[in-house]
């Protein structure tokens, strides 16, 4: 499974530790880290952030996530030919860090956790959505 940026983000503040079976996209890594300097985190933050990096494994972006990025993205924007949006779905353009995240949840057909509704849209795409109430 994957947790999106803001749900690592609840479990570092609490100093809860993650599921076990989670992989972290290295966008989320990147979202962290530019989190906790914008916010000013302290150092038994950071160093429980770094501890998650070293704990879990790190999904780099590499060529083979390439071709469903671009499938992602066409999508969302209703423009993947033959799989059109459906009815009453807007077309959108998705932060890119937030497509790195979709894809590597695809490609790894793994389910996508967030409080987030900026992945609504993927379900009907194939992405395995669970959605966590915001805190």
């Amino acid at each position: 499974m994957i947790f999106d940026t803001n749900l690592i983000i609840k479990h570092i503040r609490k100093s809860q530790n993650l599921p076990s079976r989670i992989i972290i996209p290295m966008p989320v890594v990147g979202e962290l880290k530019a989190f906790a300097l914008k916010s000013d985190w302290g150092i038994q933050k950071v160093l429980f952030m770094n501890n998650l990096f070293n704990l879990f494994p790190l999904v780099e972006i590499t060529e083979e996530l390439t071709e469903i990025y671009a499938q992602t993205d066409a999508y969302s924007q209703g423009r993947l030919q033959g799989n059109p949006l459906p009815l009453g779905v807007s077309a959108r353009n998705m932060g890119k860090n937030d497509l790195w995240i979709a894809t590597t949840a695809l490609y790894f057909d793994l389910e996508l956790h967030t409080t987030d509704n900026d992945f609504d849209h993927l379900i009907n795409f194939g992405l395995k959505l669970i959605k966590h109430l915001p805190s």
